[in-house]
């Protein structure tokens, strides 16, 4: 059964074991998430937007978006939960997904986390006293915070991961991490240089969406300790 439909109490693994399975990897409603048919939906609309997006076949644009349908449960749970449970949560996933034989998901994961963390202080001035002061705080915060985790023994990597996502909840709500995401996605596949505006505005709309469903659904459940 899956706990996303009511309000209970459920462990990590079994949470996101689950959740990777039914939304992600292996869709159980083909119309909903991860299925086929969903990312067609999204194919005509983008292609509608612009023409140029016409020779992205559906199975690339699936294979290109899985990663970051993991970066964005990721997010949401920091979100939710806060940065030692993600930490877990990351721990989890590296090791789901080596266990599981897709490695290249974590591997192709990375290039939106790196997104994650440049849009926190993206669009931040130098030249500013109180820019320069938000940037050293971020960077500060991440390092003894890694300090921190690394010497309770915790993975570098997964740690890494998670403090990327710090303090980026400012930049998600004016659109700079989800803006950042779609540009990532878009030069993975093989537009470096964007979209058109609106298939721009398309993308960045699904990747909205598609966070707060994931926000929606961990609002249902309580992770045990």
């Amino acid at each position: 059964m899956s706990f996303f439909s009511k309000k209970t109490e459920v462990g990590l693994e079994d949470f996101c074991r689950d959740y990777y399975d039914r939304s992600i990897l292996n869709p159980v409603d083909a119309t909903s998430d991860f299925g086929a048919a969903y990312f067609e939906a999204i194919r005509y609309s983008l292609t509608e937007a612009d023409a140029s997006f016409s020779r992205v076949t559906t199975g690339e644009l699936r294979a290109a978006t899985m990663p970051l349908g993991f970066e964005l449960l990721a997010l949401a749970w920091y979100d939710k939960f806060g940065d030692r449970s993600a930490i877990q949560q990351s721990v989890f996933t590296k090791g789901y997904l080596q266990e599981t034989g897709r490695k290249d998901i974590w591997r192709d994961s990375e290039p939106y986390n790196q997104a994650v963390a440049r849009s926190v202080t993206s669009g931040k001035d130098p030249g500013k006293a109180s820019d320069r002061f938000s940037v050293g705080f971020v960077t500060n915060m991440r390092v003894e915070l890694f300090k921190q985790y690394h010497d309770a023994g915790y993975d570098d990597e997964c740690v890494a991961r998670v403090l990327n996502r710090l303090m980026f909840g400012g930049a998600w709500k004016s659109t700079a991490t989800p803006v950042a995401l779609s540009f990532a996605l878009t030069d993975k596949l093989g537009f470096p240089i964007g979209l058109s505006d609106e298939a721009g505005f398309r993308l960045t709309a699904v990747i909205l969406g598609y966070y707060k469903e994931a926000r929606q659904i961990l609002d249902k459940v309580r992770i045990k300790r």
